[in-house]
Order: structure tokens, then sequence, then C-alpha cells
């Protein structure tokens, strides 16, 4: 019998990025790897009734998981905007339960995961000892996500987008509570 212990639960639907209306669209070149971003403009950046559809879609991808009455609070959200070969730096979420990224405008999503025992796999299964990625526990994840879709994500889980271009991602905190 083999049993996965310490899952990391999360989710994948389908969004339509098109009734997100933000009050603000002004991007500046920001993180480590100067993306332009809208990050500034914090949680006050969507129109209410796009907060709404997008908690409500959200809500409706977490209940696969909890069965208890709960309630979720955008807490952020903001636009990339990825030009040619940009990239984002290896980052977590600091301050929120759950994160997620919408893919607006994309060819290939290029967000990789990283186990959060990443450092600990890498110093015990060496490839000089004959262990190939994925031989004990995988390292990483690349989410197969396509246009039109959402990721909601533990915000502790470590992530980076490779390099990209001509990408339009939307991304966000929340909070989650039960009740």
């Amino acid at each position: 019998m083999q049993l996965n212990l310490f899952s990391v639960p999360v989710f994948i639907g389908n969004i339509n990025s098109k009734k997100l209306k933000f009050t603000n669209q002004k991007t500046q070149s920001s993180f480590a790897s100067d993306v332009k971003t809208s990050i500034e403009t914090g949680e006050k950046n969507l129109k209410e009734e796009s907060a709404q559809y997008l908690v409500d879609s959200i809500v409706k991808l977490l209940e696969e998981k909890f069965k208890s009455p709960f309630r979720i609070t955008l807490t952020s959200i903001w636009q990339n905007i990825y030009k040619k070969n940009d990239f984002q730096e290896k980052h977590i979420h600091i301050g929120s339960h759950f994160s997620f990224i919408i893919y607006d405008k994309i060819d290939t999503p290029k967000t990789l995961f990283f186990n959060p025992a990443y450092y600990l796999i890498e110093s015990f299964y060496k490839e000089s000892d004959g262990f190939k990625q994925g031989d004990i526990c995988d390292t990483n994840f690349m989410p197969p996500c396509r246009e039109g879709q959402i990721i909601v994500f533990p915000s502790f889980l470590e992530h980076m987008v490779r390099k990209t271009s001509n990408a339009v991602t939307i991304s966000g905190n929340i909070n989650f509570k039960f009740i």
C-alpha cells in the first residue's frame, strides 16, 4: 500500500477574466524581475460586481475540499504584464491563506511551484547517488493550466514564473475563515 502524506491542495478551474473590471490599470515595474504590475493598487482595484464574481468562483473551487461552511475575503488583486522574456523570481504570498493566478492572456503558462520540502529533498537525494528528479518525491510542479483558467493554492507554496513573453496574469490573495 502507498500513502501520500502531507499533500498540498491546489485547485484549478475555468474563469471568465473578461468579467473582471479593474478600477485602476496603472502598472509600474516592480519585484526584482522588473515585471510590469499593478500590485501597488491593492485590494480596492476591482469593481464590486467583479469582486463578487471572483469570490463566488473561488468559493465554488474550494467547496470541493472544505465541506464545513466558510467565508473568504479578497485581500488583494493585481495584474502582471509579461513582455519579451520576462520572469518572476521565487516567492510566497505572506499574510494570506490562499493565493490565485488567473491566466488572462497566455500561450503556455510558465508558473512553477516548489515542494514545501524542496531543499530537504534536494539535500537527501542527489544525482551523484543515482537519483533523478521525482524518483522519491517531486520537487516541483508546473500546472496544466490554459488561458481562461484560475489556479488557487495555499499562500505558503513557493512559486515562480519562468521566462515568458506577451502574457497577462491576474494574481491575488484571499483569507479564509470557517463560520
